[in-house]
């Protein structure tokens, strides 16, 4: 899904027993109910496809997991999902939406070359500290989906790198200039 898609907290309609349903972006005041199930789905997928065939696979092996996922995206309580799995592929469609609108959250990102290095312990409220130094208010942060979520984290983590690099310029600047060229360097800044 795009950034708009994201940002914006869209859904699709799937239509399964010439039902509609509305298939939504967890948002992470839910994430924690999310996680239980969406979890198992997450690691079995991992490096496959969403065809038909892992589908099946997947319903097979996790079906109490894949039916709370859906619930926790749809307003369907997990006894009508079971209901609605009879027709086959309208529930494979509407497992692919869960995957589709959601996959910031099932996609794997590989690790990034140099990564090796020991990262201290983080917890989500890291996260959260991060974004609201970044402007966001917490309540804001909690509606967020996890898409938009991922996405504002990795933008605020940008933004701060280039402030980094910047400052880094202006002390370098200030520590090799005379002072009438800091000076108006310094001037310069202000305007």
């Amino acid at each position: 899904m795009n950034d708009f898609f994201l940002a914006t907290n869209r859904s699709i309609k799937v239509s399964v027993l010439n039902i509609d349903i509305e298939v939504r972006q967890i948002q992470m005041k839910e994430f924690d109910i999310w996680a239980t199930h969406a979890e198992v789905i997450k690691n079995f997928i991992k490096d496959r496809n969403h065809s038909d065939e892992i589908l099946t696979e997947l319903f097979k092996v996790h079906g109490v997991q894949v039916i709370s996922t859906i619930a926790c995206v749809t307003d369907l309580d997990n006894e009508s999902l079971f209901k609605l799995a009879v027709d086959e592929q309208g529930f494979k469609d509407l497992l692919k939406a869960v995957l589709l609108v959601n996959q910031a959250y099932f996609k794997y990102e590989k690790p990034k070359r140099g990564s090796n290095k020991q990262n201290t312990e983080s917890t989500w409220f890291d996260s959260f500290q991060y974004l609201v130094s970044a402007g966001h208010r917490h309540q804001d942060i909690m509606s967020m989906t996890y898409g938009a979520f991922e996405q504002y984290l990795k933008s605020a983590q940008k933004d701060h790198k280039n402030k980094l690099q910047y400052l880094s310029s202006v002390i370098r600047s200030a520590h090799h200039a005379n002072a009438k060229e800091f000076k108006k360097f310094f001037e310069e800044l202000k305007e």
